[in-house]
């Protein structure tokens, strides 16, 4: 990020590793049009940047129930230091995990439920797309909203 720049989007490989650092952030869902967003903790499996998937250990509900009727998932994660913030978001569908093997998978990546509640089942988001950004925090600039190109 140069000094010129306020924002500088992240490669796909970037926003990816920044995603492996973080294990909390937020999953939005639409249910019947209705938005929601539930804070979560999550783990990622990249096989490569053109498979990856991020799980996310749930109890029964909207979460759930979001996933068995395919409604498209976002998964939101941020970061401040200093005064550079990052963000990233990864677009995809969720299907339940069922397979003994992937389940393994999920626990050999430290997956564990944050509160003192057994979760057993597990979303998994197939990922179809990524998004990250990196801010520069300050001050506004002293130019106006009429000197600002579009």
């Amino acid at each position: 990020m140069d000094d010129e720049h306020s924002i500088t989007q992240l490669t796909t490989e970037e926003t990816l590793k920044f995603l492996s650092e973080i294990s909390f952030g937020g999953l939005a869902l639409s249910i019947k049009g209705h938005p929601d967003i539930f804070p979560i903790n999550f783990a990622i499996h990249t096989r490569s940047s053109d498979h990856v998937v991020a799980y996310i250990r749930t109890s029964p509900g909207t979460k759930l129930y979001a996933t068995a009727v395919g409604s498209p998932l976002a998964l939101e994660a941020d970061r401040i230091e200093g005064n550079i913030a990052t963000s990233a978001v990864l677009y995809g569908t969720g299907r339940m995990v069922q397979h003994p093997d992937e389940f393994d998978l999920v626990d050999s990546l430290g997956l564990t439920a944050w509160v003192a509640v057994r979760k057993r089942d597990v979303i998994a988001i197939e990922v179809e797309r990524v998004s990250g950004r990196k801010f520069r925090l300050g001050p506004a600039p002293t130019s106006t909203i009429s000197e600002t190109p579009d």
